[in-house]
Order: C-alpha cells, then sequence, then structure tokens
C-alpha cells in the first residue's frame, strides 16, 4: 500500500454489502480481510483490534473495522475508508434474519458488547438497530465532513459499484462485473411472486388471443378490422411484456430486465450484470397465432450467466412450471397443488423427438413448453438445430435440470450459458 503505511478501511455495518465490498478490493489486487472479528472489546480501545492482522493486510472491512474507524483514522493517516450504506427496511430485514437470540448465545463475550455498543441490545429490535444505524452512519460522515477525499459512500446493494469505487481508489475499472450486490435480496426472492407475475401477464393475452379464435361472420370481422393475426399477435406481446415489467420492477427494482419485446442494451453494459432477468413476453408465435394455443409467458433470473429462478407460464391451459435453483421443479395446472417433477419416478410413455424446430414448422409453438414436457418426463429427447434467443430458453433450462435432466450444446456438451454477446444459442439438446 505504500510507504506511509496507509491502508483501505469497509467501515460500513454489517449487513451494508461489506462482502461486496471485500470481493471487489480484492478484484482490484488489494491483499483484503473480511470480518477480522475480535476477542476483547472496549469502546475506543485500538488494543482490542488485532494490529498485527491489519499491518498484514491492504484492506479490511466488517467488525470489528466499523467501531474503530476513528483510532484506525489515527493510526493510520492518509487511509481511505469506505461506508457502506443500504436502504434502511431492506438493511432491516436483512438484520432480523441474522441477529437472532440464538445467535446472540454463541458470539463471544467481546462482540456482544460491541453490538450493546452499536445497537444497545445484543438481538434484533427494530426501532434500537434503526437508531443505531443512524447514530452510526451520522457520525462517519460528520466525522470526515472536511475531508471527502477519505471517505466513499458507496451503496453497493443497489447496484452501485466500479464507477464510484475506482475513482475513489485511484484505479482503473475492471472489465468484470461487481461483485454480486443483490444477493441478499435474491435469496430471499418467493418463486411464487414471480410465477403470479408471469400468470397476469399471461391472461393479458388471452383476450386477444381468444378475439383470433372468435367464430361467426361478426366476430371475424371484428377482429380483421383490428389487424388481423400479426396485429394481434403484437398487441398480445406488448401487453404481456408490460406486465412483466412492472413486476419484476415492483419485485427488484435493482435487477435489470432483458425482454424479447425491450429496448437492446449494449454488450459493454450488460457485461457488467451479476443478475438480470431475461423474459420472452410470448414465446411461440405459431402456437398463438394457430388453434392449439401453445404459447407461454417465460421468466427466468439469470446470475453470473445461469439461471436459478425459472418461470414458464401457459395462459391457455393454466399451466405453470417453475424451479429454483436447489429446491427442485414443479408443475401446477390452475388451481391444484404443485407437483414436484422428478423424471426418475415418471413412468408414463414417452415420445423421442428430434430437430423439434423443424418439425414445428417456421413460426413454431413455445420452445419452453417443449422443454418442460421433458422436464416431466413426457418426452425423452429434444434437440433445437437452429439458433435460439437465449430468453426462450432460459426459464425451461432451468426446470429440465431441477427435475433430473439435462440442457447442453450440441458441439461443447457443455450447458448453455446465458447474457452472451449475441443472446444466442446455437444447436443444443435436451435431454
Amino acid at each position: 500500500m505504500g510507504a506511509d503505511n496507509s491502508k483501505i478501511f469497509g467501515i460500513g455495518l454489517s449487513k451494508t454489502g461489506t462482502t461486496s465490498l471485500a470481493h471487489a478490493l480484492e478484484i482490484l489486487g488489494y491483499k483484503t480481510k473480511d470480518y477480522p472479528g475480535i476477542e476483547n472489546y472496549r469502546a475506543g480501545d485500538l488494543s482490542c483490534v488485532d494490529l498485527q492482522v491489519v499491518d498484514t493486510y491492504d484492506a479490511l472491512t466488517d467488525t470489528p473495522i466499523p467501531s474503530f474507524y476513528r483510532e484506525l483514522d489515527a493510526r493510520y493517516p492518509n487511509s481511505k475508508f469506505i461506508l457502506t450504506v443500504r436502504d434502511k427496511a431492506g438493511w432491516l430485514k436483512s438484520c432480523k434474519k441474522q441477529f437472532t437470540e440464538r445467535l446472540a448465545e454463541k458470539q463471544t463475550e467481546a462482540h456482544n458488547q460491541l453490538f450493546k455498543d452499536l445497537y444497545g441490545c445484543t438481538v434484533f429490535d427494530e426501532q434500537k438497530f434503526l437508531s443505531g444505524y443512524e447514530k452510526f452512519v451520522s457520525g462517519a460522515l460528520e466525522y470526515f465532513r472536511d475531508r471527502p477525499h477519505n471517505l466513499l459512500v458507496i451503496n453497493v446493494t443497489a447496484g452501485e459499484g466500479w464507477e464510484k469505487l475506482c475513482p475513489f481508489l485511484g484505479q482503473a475499472v475492471p472489465d468484470i462485473p461487481f461483485p454480486k450486490a443483490n444477493v441478499t435480496q435474491i435469496t430471499w426472492m418467493n418463486i411464487e411472486d414471480i410465477v403470479a407475475v408471469a400468470k397476469r401477464a399471461g391472461q393479458a393475452t388471452l383476450q386477444t388471443y381468444r378475439q383470433g379464435q372468435a367464430t361467426g361472420a361478426m366476430g371475424k370481422a371484428l377482429y380483421a378490422l383490428r389487424g388481423g393475426n400479426a396485429a394481434a399477435l403484437q398487441r398480445a406481446t406488448r401487453a404481456a411484456h408490460k406486465v412483466v415489467v412492472d413486476g419484476l420492477k415492483k419485485l427488484n427494482a435493482q435487477i435489470p430486465v432483458l425482454s424479447r419485446d425491450g429496448d437492446a442494451v449494449p454488450y459493454s453494459e450488460r457485461a457488467k450484470w451479476n443478475h438480470l432477468w431475461l423474459v420472452d413476453p410470448l414465446d411461440g408465435a405459431g402456437g398463438f397465432l394457430g388453434a392449439d394455443g401453445s404459447f407461454t409467458v417465460n421468466i427466468a433470473l439469470v446470475q453470473d450467466g445461469a439461471p436459478i429462478y425459472g418461470v414458464v407460464y401457459a395462459p391457455v391451459t393454466d399451466t405453470v412450471y417453475y424451479a429454483r435453483i436447489g429446491k427442485g421443479a414443479f408443475k401446477m395446472e390452475g388451481a391444484t397443488e404443485p407437483k414436484r417433477l422428478d423424471v426418475r419416478e415418471n413412468s408414463g410413455p414417452k415420445t423421442a423427438m428430434v430437430s423439434a424446430q423443424k418439425k414445428q414448422g417456421p413460426t413454431p409453438a413455445s420452445r419452453a413448453l417443449t422443454m418442460c414436457l421433458v422436464a416431466e418426463g413426457q418426452a425423452d429427447t429434444c434437440t433445437f438445430d437452429d439458433p435460439c434467443p437465449e430468453w426462450k430458453t432460459a426459464a425451461a433450462q432451468l426446470i429440465v435440470s431441477a427435475s433430473g435432466k439435462r440442457v447442453y450444446d450440441c458441439k461443447s456438451k457443455q450447458g448453455l450459458t446465458y447474457n452472451k454477446e449475441g443472446l444466442v444459442s446455437e444447436c443444443f439438446i435436451v435431454e
């Protein structure tokens, strides 16, 4: 770090993105220690901190560093201090989950005493934690008020990252995403909420679809006046797109949405995303325009190139397939109870499907729906041998893999990855 022995100290309280910050500092080349821990605690007494550990590292974050930022500033002049902050509601929710009575019983007396000093308690209490958070942040801001070059305030949980951190440290911006800023919120996301968004979007397509199936001279004339099949498909897609985007933004406003019907985003920007939604608001033009209604709404949450939540909803039959990584895959028809998909337990008849795109014709039905048939054991294998947009497969791939089968590239034999530069998968196999 230089002859002046200056350091980088992350002084944000626990659950404000301190681990993400530590990972970011490591990427930038700093030898970093996250959560040094503490054996003894007395307010303002720097001897409670293992200074040999501090001297060994370039950067340190989390407990007990925030409690001694004043003393560390005096001992290590010209150091950089990074205050991670977070929206209060999200921070309180995280603290409530972690700082339980059971955890307090496992912590050292020194750690519990430090918590008493910060919050006036060792077990989560909303008012006391909120008061402690506000007091700590305002105190740090006041302390560095006349030294803005020594303090950076950053909200990594809201998506702030390299663009603030690197100039503060005099570093070039890396050509990789900032470490995951939304992990905690995503971990707690409810798959049923994503299913509800997909269902609302699917229902938004049904009215237009049913108009296309209208019989009688008057119904057909009205449909023709409104533009016929092509216009109906466009209206339904746009309606579903709006419902999905609005719904996902309410679930987590920080995660970008990449939809077939949305605006294109340059790869130079997308490449920095740890998380994104991949959405096809209407997968299966042939199913929509034809009589079988085999079209779907596909929603996938992708983390570092791999889907971790996936929902495929077929509105005509009111059938939804969904999966969350590590939690299995399920199928639900109407208001019935969800059925877990496990192909090892399925002994029903199976149909081998080869070159699904050619079989379905130039305007195929939903590819995701075809993949889900494999997931539930109604088909053995399916090969797509032409380029396929990522939003058609991401959700279904997770459902397939969570059910015990796999999706892989025809050439590399590896699983498909997402948010690639071209947003397209070439030939792939589902089996």
